[in-house]
């Protein structure tokens, strides 16, 4: 089976993002790229998280061509293979509907650096990018836009939340970074009172943490298309 262990990869994360609450039913979609081949592992377009198998995973190629699997690729493959483009570096992408991210997102709402594990993927706020009709390459460029130079995270406008990664376990930590973060905010707007934001050194040395930005794996992420 081709991308077999990126195929299990994805539909094991799946089910971690089910088991989460970062998703609900086939809400929400996630990828990872061989960084050899350039080849795309992707969740299959509506099945339920709970019944996905390895090979039930689509693969397909950066122009959104299927190269093995029975099942379609998610609607939203046109947003992964725009951010694979974009970020050669990159191999893993998620993009959930957790309740407390999507309410953020809804309401505009940028996330401050209010924990160390959102800290690790960002270097300034969560931004929001606008809305766009959800299955298009539009939406791609609206995240990449709203990831910015400096961060791996973003919220989508009445939507959710989306995360690349140097693998799929990054980019998965990274959503349930934002949505700990949207959560904890929320709260902090009402008994726990206004939060703080980590220190300007702390948050440099949480970022360095992220494996995008090593030196050892090639530097900082950058918006370069190819």
């Amino acid at each position: 089976m081709l991308l077999k262990e990126l195929r299990e990869q994805v539909a094991y994360y799946g089910r971690q993002m089910l088991q989460s609450g970062l998703t609900m039913n086939t809400g929400g979609n996630l990828s990872a790229r061989d960084r050899e081949s350039g080849l795309i592992a992707i969740k299959p377009s509506s099945r339920p998280y709970d019944l996905i198998r390895p090979e039930d995973v689509a693969v397909i190629d950066l122009e959104g061509h299927v190269v093995e699997g029975s099942c379609r690729p998610s609607s939203e493959w046109p947003m992964h293979t725009r951010i694979y483009r974009t970020f050669p570096r990159v191999c893993g992408f998620v993009h959930c509907h957790s309740i407390y991210a999507t309410a953020a997102a809804a309401a505009g709402r940028e996330i401050p650096l209010i924990n160390h594990e959102l800290s690790m993927y960002c270097s300034s706020p969560v931004r929001v990018a606008p809305f766009t009709v959800p299955g298009s390459e539009a939406l791609g460029e609206s995240a990449i836009a709203a990831f910015g130079p400096d961060n791996t995270v973003a919220l989508l406008q009445n939507h959710g939340s989306v995360a690349m990664g140097a693998t799929l376990w990054h980019a998965f930590d990274g959503v349930c970074a934002v949505e700990q973060a949207a959560h904890a905010l929320y709260l902090c707007q009402g008994p726990f009172g206004p939060a703080s934001l980590i220190p300007q050194e702390g948050r440099e040395a949480l970022r360095a943490c992220d494996p995008l930005q090593r030196a050892d794996t090639g530097g900082p992420v950058e918006i370069t298309a190819v």
